[in-house]
C-alpha cells in the first residue's frame, strides 16, 4: 500500500472521552440541574448531606447538598459542553482559565462510598464544651479533664487539665485519647 493512500484516508474519529466534571449551579438549583442533566448525560451525581440543624432552639433533621451550588456530571466534553454550559440553572463548568477541569473518578467514587444512595450522614461529635472527660491513652492517661474544643475537625481536641501547680492547663490531644468521664 502506498503512502499516498494512507495520507488521503480520513482520520479515524477519536473514541469519546467520558469524564467527571463539576458544574456550578445557581443557588438552590442543584436538584433541578442534576435531574435535567441526568436525562441526557451518562451520569449526574448530587451528593446530599443529612444532618441536624438548630432552628429556634429545636433540632430538626435536614437534607441539603453536600457541596451547595455544585453538581458532578459525567460527560464527553466535546459532545456535551454547550448543552451543559448553557442549560437552565447552570452558572458554568469549574475550569482553570478557559479549560474545564476533569474531576478524577476516584474522588467521585470515594464520595459515593461514604454515603448510602448519595446521602452522607455526619455523626454528632461525642464531646461538648465543658463536659468532663477522661484521658485513656498517651502521656496524660488516667487524668480527668474538662473538654474545651475540637481542633482540625474531629481528629484533635483541646482539653483543660487540672494539675497541682495550675488549674486549667490547656493540652491538645488526638480525640481518640478521650472518653466520657464516669
Amino acid at each position: 500500500m502506498s503512502s499516498d493512500v494512507l495520507r488521503d484516508t480520513p482520520a479515524l474519529s477519536e473514541p469519546p472521552r467520558i469524564e467527571w466534571y463539576l458544574i456550578r449551579t445557581k443557588p438552590h438549583k442543584e436538584r433541578w440541574v442534576c435531574d435535567q442533566l441526568s436525562a441526557t448525560l451518562p451520569g449526574a451525581f448530587l451528593p446530599m448531606l443529612r444532618s441536624v440543624a438548630r432552628r429556634r432552639g429545636h433540632a430538626s433533621p435536614t437534607l441539603m447538598p453536600l457541596f451547595p451550588c455544585y453538581v458532578f456530571v459525567r460527560m464527553d466534553l466535546k459532545l456535551s459542553y454547550f448543552g451543559v454550559r448553557y442549560a437552565v440553572g447552570v452558572r458554568g463548568i469549574v475550569s482553570a482559565g478557559q479549560e474545564p477541569l476533569a474531576v478524577p473518578g476516584e474522588i467521585v467514587e470515594e464520595i459515593r462510598k461514604r454515603g448510602v444512595d448519595g446521602v452522607i450522614e455526619i455523626k454528632p461529635r461525642p464531646f461538648d464544651p465543658g463536659q468532663k472527660v477522661r484521658v485513656v491513652e498517651g502521656p496524660f492517661r488516667d487524668f480527668d479533664a474538662i473538654f474545651d474544643r475540637y481542633i482540625s475537625g474531629a481528629e484533635r481536641v483541646a482539653i483543660l487539665l487540672e494539675t497541682v501547680e495550675a488549674r486549667g492547663v490547656r493540652v491538645v490531644l488526638p480525640a481518640a485519647f478521650l472518653s466520657r468521664a464516669t
